[in-house]
């Protein structure tokens, strides 16, 4: 039985592995011996071990012969880089075997928050063919190991028995298993990262689409979360080549408990996930389920709106998709004004969203109103006139024939919502139909019943009130005339009673 040594790793806990090629990578985060003097502090790994790896003969007997280990750098670049030190779950896309992908925390001691950094297989490659790094005494730095103190055949490098390498190429991996160049991750940045979130677990998948006559591929990174959420992620490319994402989604899967596991059926294009009490089978094109407006609809790759049916669709040629918003106009056309007529001096209540989705939470929201003249006004929020909702609706107090005009509802500088408002200048003219007689009837009959309940009360408040003027009346007379009765059998002042 082969094994790490006490020289291989520290504290380790291991995330994932992955049979490629001749060797076996495994993916843990330990802590950082490297990093001792300084304090105690957990860094990621990546270690690699050759398949035909039996031990050394003497040295290493029972023990890797060929492993090799090197720091992941999951972090946000900068002049002081920001890192996401703690890798919590490692994905490789089955079939492709040229990337991995992971999650990444920072230390739950200090600021909370999680990324997602992909690797390529030849950075994780670049770096084992790199230096190797070592501790000169135990109050050293650690410092690269130059390069004519390397033995040779190189340590770490495949060979057909590793019971016949040489004692000074074993003597030296089991002492310098750590490489001195990190892993660098996949376009110099996370794919995506966000603050106060425990990612623990990724899968991820591939979307081709065939855009305008060109084919592009989209990552889709489904990423959970230890309060039971998954986030929805998609990652593309744009024109400079540089790589973009945003947030599509986030769905509510097992609340209030950590996600355990996670997986995905390509054949049934489903997402299985799991806590500690249950299972949920979700599915990965929930267009029409899922948005009910072109903006959202149009950025996810799965998906497409269809403008003739005014609705969203599995994506085929022919349907709008702008995952990479790179149209913002796109949706204009599929945003049809609700009409809505209103008596002078009503208020009304002109709604973005029925219910805010989280992934919009944090975009600008910004109402437009077209007035009649066509001149167009960005609406600014006053006590008296204009009142923004929870959910960033409007609310237009005591609307006048100014008023009227279309209310536009921008999200993140695209028009998701409008409304074409009219203000009914002539309400007090007579109805012209039938059902404008009832509908002015059963106004007029509910202002009269406010009416009557109104004179009830304000009569019941009167009787009471009399009642009570009487009772002080009766009573200030009737002590006034305790305090005369003295001088009335005087003879002094004239009865008041009689």
């Amino acid at each position: 039985m082969i094994h790490l040594s006490l020289y291989s790793a520290s504290e380790p806990n291991f995330v994932g592995s992955y049979d490629i090629g001749e060797h076996v990578f495994f993916f843990f985060r330990e802590t950082a011996v490297e990093y001792i003097n300084c304090g105690k502090s957990v860094y990621s790994r990546v270690a690699r071990v050759c398949k035909k790896d039996t031990g050394g003969k003497n040295i290493l007997s029972q023990n890797w012969a060929t492993y090799l280990k090197a720091r992941l750098n999951c972090s946000i670049p900068g002049e002081f880089p920001f890192y996401f030190n703690e890798i919590q779950s490692v994905y490789k896309v089955p079939g492709d075997d040229t990337t991995f992908y992971g999650t990444f925390i920072t230390s739950t001691n200090g600021l909370m928050g999680s990324a997602i950094c992909s690797f390529s297989l030849d950075a994780v490659q670049e770096a084992f063919a790199g230096k190797f790094k070592e501790q000169a005494t135990s109050s050293s730095a650690w410092l690269p190991v130059l390069s004519n103190r390397v033995p040779e055949p190189r340590p770490g490098q495949c060979v057909n028995d590793t019971e016949t390498l040489p004692d000074t190429v074993l003597n030296f991996i089991r002492s310098h298993p750590l490489m001195d160049e990190a892993v660098a991750h996949e376009n110099s940045k996370p794919a995506y990262y966000k603050r106060d979130v425990l990612f623990t677990h990724l899968v991820v998948d591939k979307v081709k689409v065939n855009l305008y006559g060109r084919d592009v591929v989209y990552t889709v990174y489904y990423a959970g979360t230890n309060a039971g959420k998954v986030y929805k992620v998609v990652q593309w490319y744009d024109r400079k080549g540089e790589s973009q994402s945003s947030l599509l989604d986030v769905f509510e899967v097992t609340t209030d408990e950590a996600i355990r596991k996670m997986a995905i059926s390509y054949k049934h294009k489903s997402l299985y996930v799991s806590s500690d009490n249950r299972i949920r089978q979700i599915d990965m094109v929930m267009c029409n389920r899922r948005y009910d407006k072109c903006l959202r609809c149009v950025r996810d790759p799965y998906c497409g709106w269809d403008k003739d049916s005014s609705s969203c669709r599995p994506y085929v040629t022919g349907l709008l998709q702008d995952v990479s918003n790179s149209t913002p106009s796109m949706c204009d056309s599929s945003v049809v004004p609700k009409r809505m007529v209103v008596t002078w001096g009503q208020s009304i209540h002109l709604a973005c969203f029925l219910n805010m989705p989280e992934v919009l939470a944090s975009l600008p929201v910004t109402w437009y109103h077209i007035a009649k003249d066509n001149v167009r006004s960005q609406v600014i929020y006053k006590a008296r006139k204009y009142i923004e909702t929870s959910e960033r609706g409007l609310v237009v107090v005591g609307v006048t024939e100014a008023d009227g005009g279309q209310y536009d509802c921008w999200v993140g500088g695209q028009r998701l919502y409008s409304y074409n408002v009219t203000v009914d200048a002539h309400r007090c003219s007579a109805p012209t139909k039938s059902h404008d007689y009832q509908r002015v009837y059963s106004d007029w009959c509910h202002e009269f019943e406010k009416y009557k309940a109104a004179m009830k009360t304000w009569e019941r408040k009167k009787a009471v009130s009399l009642l009570i003027f009487n009772n002080v009346a009766t009573i200030v007379r009737i002590t006034v005339y305790k305090a005369l009765i003295p001088y009335i059998f005087m003879g002094m002042i004239h009865n008041p009673m009689k």
